[in-house]
């Protein structure tokens, strides 16, 4: 592991579960030129190592023109002033491909050149500007980057990446067919691909093996995206015209019908027999022939073709070019699903994989909603549990003490149960200005050091941060963290001489284990950081294996001005407060990454600064720069486990939940006592529909920490979301016995109240929350509550207040809406349930797919009166999760405020059935009307009865 890591953000270290709101969406919340080119493609493939022309002596040239009308640019020219000709790549129907030098920016690119015949045709121009507008929505390491679109000399043109590699068809005619694992290696980076452009309301059209790039690293990168269109523009969708590849065409698509994201999903079929046959499924005499067979017949099983391929991969392949998209997988998501249960056990039997393999029935049409915009990543602050959870209703609970044994009166673990260990902060001694930000770079590289030994559990930053902040006594600071060992200490001295000491404590034992003192110039501070770190080692008796002594011993960057100016730049960024720290911690990074263009830590911190402006400005375009530079630091460095910790949670807040189970494996196969990783890797299986693992993976993160109050609070979370109410109060009591000066831990224990009905016995818990700690979220819950008791003026007060704290949450607007409306506020009500609505909206840029913000949409249109709107999004929403247990409730009450009080009782016996609290549906305004009907009574007292004692 590299020196001088921050960790990101845990975003979990806050969560709480909290209670359902009254508006029913709670806040939980690249031949030489002389040679006859190759077809054109979107990157370049580089087969030699011939010397490149030198950069700085090269005229402009005019172009020549080749036979065919082509403009042919001469090599060692320079077009526009910027970019010299290096060599052609190829040449196709649309123009000419070269290998060019970015002058400016000094980076080698792929020139992609129009034909003059086509530069004067609208349609022509407008496809290239399709290809740069969609390259700014679909940002992905898997797909091509496109840079820009100019004119110079008379000539239109795109740069964009260049991708130093081969074709799949080129890897074809070498090979003949690929080993089934490597089949399934490209196929799954050629989904992930399609994932990023589906997601953002995009298909292909167009995918073909000519269009997807393998680089000499193995990546794979997917191109051409001039033919797709986005969903979302009824304009573009081109009903009834013939466009893309005759080779790899859907049925659908042939016919000229409306395309949606499956149509891709039946080319990657294709491409998919393809690598694992050498042979293409409809063998025909001419491409229009094999086309028309695709629309009439179902393509013959590949392990019939090819023996040696799995049954299991032959079913996949065979769901993928069903003719009828409905019966084919519904989603990228659920193909990656498939192919990772394959490659997690080869020897799956098919039987085991079909009954993995979701629903066929189920619905598989997306409805975008109407506001787009480009996203990537939300802020670590949104990532925790800020989710409305429906519980169902259980006996009567009592507090219950810890099981003897798992946690200490004091919540410190005792030496013998493990090494548990807290870096704080060093305090400075001296000037503080000149100081700081080497010292917190000197802990922040100490902590991510010792995050890869085996032998001791580390507590994550994030969280030791927070602690800190309090300067709370060492016996508390280690209670609250879960540790037994902390390391303190001080640094004093000058910009010029540093002067470090540092000691070791075992807070259980009361004792003092280690002290040295450390002294150099700051400019030797990778020396210090490499000498400090060999000294706790010691005093910590470990005994690192030769594996983590290798990567221990790696530098980020052996540029110490860039150095330091990261240090500055995560300095800034630590204590930002708002958008001008953390443009000034960017500008830092920027300027670190001049002086070392390859230090990917830096591009990690440019990441976690456009994380912390997201979460600010809530403008997608900071999500997408945050992503973009976390794929650059993958690039240059996949030993980062901090990098795959923040894709893992961009992947899982935009849900991508294959990417990113994938990216916290990674994590977590280089920190693997990292509680942090597992609580992340816990959601993204939660989100992801994979329960059961989900559970295993927060037990997993309270194994390598049961001392930590938030690992018992997340685990108590899923509980919660999974109606298993009583285990959850148990987890939720282990928080408050480990953390009580914490008001998560309060708070939710009244949200297991409220979810009993006793909302008389949440209003103090909520209260004692409150005390503690001054909450929107909790501020929100006690508003829920005095909502249910009817007390609406008191809800409206509460509600107010929520959103003058956080006035972006569309759930808290939700709720305050609700409350006027209930206390008679009738326009004060519809101008908050609009804000709510484009609150809603917002978060859907980052989540199209989520079905608890489609579901509050739901609701706030038939609050409104919008019947139409309602139902749409309700039905929507159950199509995402058919299983979450308040989308059930939710769509009980769309149906009783839009008039079908047969389909609101419907949805009502399954919410009770599933588990949902009768006690709750008996005091919800919302069903009100429904209430009246006898049948209503009936269903009430027959679930009521079928209460456990």
């Amino acid at each position: 592991m590299d020196d001088g890591k921050a960790l990101p953000t845990d975003p979990e270290d806050v969560t709480m579960p909290g209670v359902q709101g009254p508006s029913g969406s709670g806040k939980f919340t690249g031949t030489s030129a002389q040679t006859p080119p190759p077809a054109a493609s979107d990157a370049a493939t580089l087969h030699d190592s011939s010397p490149l022309p030198d950069a700085g002596s090269s005229p402009t040239i005019p172009p020549r023109t080749s036979s065919s009308g082509m403009p042919m640019l001469q090599l060692a020219s320079v077009l526009g002033g910027r970019y010299q000709i290096l060599r052609l790549l190829g040449e196709g129907g649309m123009g000419a491909v070269y290998q060019a030098r970015d002058r400016e920016l000094d980076r080698l690119i792929a020139l992609k050149v129009i034909r003059p015949e086509l530069a004067g045709n609208p349609s022509i121009l407008q496809r290239f500007k399709q290809e740069l507008i969609l390259a700014r929505h679909v940002t992905h390491k898997n797909v091509v980057r496109i840079y820009d679109l100019g004119e110079a000399d008379g000539i239109r043109f795109i740069t964009m990446e260049y991708v130093d590699g081969e074709d799949l068809r080129g890897h074809l005619r070498e090979r003949e067919k690929f080993s089934p694992a490597d089949a399934v290696e490209v196929i799954q980076q050629v989904c992930r691909a399609l994932h990023a452009a589906h997601t953002e309301g995009v298909i292909h059209r167009d995918l073909k093996p000519q269009n997807i790039m393998r680089d000499r690293q193995g990546r794979i990168v997917v191109m051409d995206f001039g033919l797709a269109r986005s969903l979302s523009d009824p304009g573009m969708t081109q009903t009834g015209a013939l466009v893309g590849t005759l080779e790899y065409m859907s049925p659908e698509q042939a016919m000229g019908a409306e395309l949606d994201q499956r149509s891709d999903l039946y080319t990657v079929g294709l491409i998919f027999y393809e690598l694992l046959t050498g042979k293409v499924p409809f063998k025909a005499e001419s491409a229009l022939a094999s086309l028309m067979k695709r629309t009439q017949e179902q393509a013959p099983p590949v392990s019939q073709v090819d023996s040696s391929v799995p049954k299991a991969l032959s079913i996949i392949v065979s769901r993928c070019l069903e003719r009828t998209p409905q019966d084919r997988y519904a989603s990228v998501t659920e193909l990656l699903q498939q192919l990772e249960a394959w490659q997690a056990n080869p020897n799956v039997r098919p039987s085991e994989l079909e009954r993995m393999a979701p629903h066929r029935e189920r619905s598989l049409q997306i409805t975008l909603p109407p506001v787009r915009k480009v996203w990537l990543w939300v802020g670590a602050s949104a990532l925790a549990f800020v989710l409305l959870l429906a519980i169902p209703a259980t006996r009567n609970f009592v507090l219950r003490r810890p099981a003897p044994g798992v946690v200490g009166v004091t919540g410190i673990p005792d030496l013998s149960k493990g090494k548990y260990v807290a870096v704080l902060p060093l305090k400075i001694l001296g000037d503080e200005k000149s100081l700081r930000y080497v010292a917190d770079g000197l802990i922040e590289a100490l902590s991510a050091k010792l995050f890869q030994l085996q032998e001791v559990h580390v507590a994550s930053p994030s969280a030791v941060e927070k602690v800190a902040a309090r300067d709370l006594p060492l016996n508390k600071v280690a209670r609250s963290l879960g540790v037994n060992l902390i390391v303190q200490g001080t640094v004093r001295g000058t910009a010029d001489k540093l002067r470090i000491t540092l000691d070791l404590e075992d807070v259980s034992g009361g004792r003092r284990v280690w002290a040295q003192e450390f002294s150099g110039v700051p400019q030797d501070v990778l020396t210090l950081e490499d000498q400090i770190y060999a000294g706790l080692v010691q005093a910590l008796e470990l005994k690192p294996t030769n594996e983590e002594l290798a990567r221990s011993g790696v530098h980020p960057t052996e540029n110490v001005e860039a150095y330091d100016l990261y240090l500055k730049g995560r300095n800034a960024l630590r204590g930002s407060k708002g958008g001008r720290e953390v443009q000034t911690a960017i500008a830092f990074f920027e300027n670190a990454l001049k002086r070392d263009p390859g230090f990917a830590l830096a591009h990690s911190g440019l990441a976690d600064a456009g994380l912390r402006m997201y979460a600010d400005t809530k403008d997608a375009l900071w999500a997408q720069k945050a992503a973009a530079a976390a794929q650059k630091a993958e690039l240059l460095n996949a030993n980062l486990p901090e990098v795959h910790l923040a894709l893992g949670s961009v992947y899982n807040m935009t849900g991508k939940n294959a990417e990113a189970i994938n990216e916290l494996k990674r994590a977590l196969a280089l920190i693997p006592n990292s509680d942090e990783a597992y609580r992340r890797l816990a959601k993204a299986y939660f989100d992801a529909g994979r329960k059961a693992e989900s559970i295993e993976a927060y037990q997993k993160a309270i194994a390598a920490n049961p001392y930590f109050w938030d690992n018992h609070n997340v685990l108590g979370n899923a509980y919660f979301r999974l109606g298993e109410t009583e285990k959850a109060l148990q987890q939720y009591q282990k928080v408050t016995e480990l953390a009580p000066d914490n008001s998560i831990g309060w708070s939710n224990t009244g949200a297991v109240y409220f979810r009993e009905g006793k909302w008389n016995d949440a209003i103090p818990a909520f209260q004692k929350a409150l005390e503690l700690q001054p909450d929107a979220t909790i501020y929100s819950d006690l508003g829920t509550t005095y909502f249910f008791l009817k007390r609406y003026e008191d809800a409206v007060k509460m509600f107010e207040k929520a959103v003058e704290m956080s006035p972006k949450d569309e759930q808290l607007a939700g709720n305050l809406a609700d409350a006027y409306r209930w206390s008679g506020n009738t326009p004060k009500a519809i101008a908050t349930y609009d804000k709510a609505i484009a609150l809603a909206y917002q978060q859907l840029q980052v989540n199209p797919r989520s079905p608890e913000v489609t579901g509050d949409l739901a609701l706030y249109y038939a609050k409104k009166g919008d019947a139409k709107n309602g139902l749409t999004y309700i039905r929507q929403a159950r199509a995402l999760d058919s299983a979450d247990l308040q989308l059930i409730y939710s769509e009980a009450q769309v149906y009783a405020l839009t008039g079908h009080p047969a389909e609101a009782l419907r949805a009502l016996r399954e919410s009770f059935r599933k588990g949902y609290p009768p006690e709750e549906a008996r005091s919800d305004p919302e069903l009100e009307k429904l209430r009246s009907l006898p049948e209503f009574a009936q269903l009430a007292a027959e679930f009521e009865k079928k209460k456990p004692n």
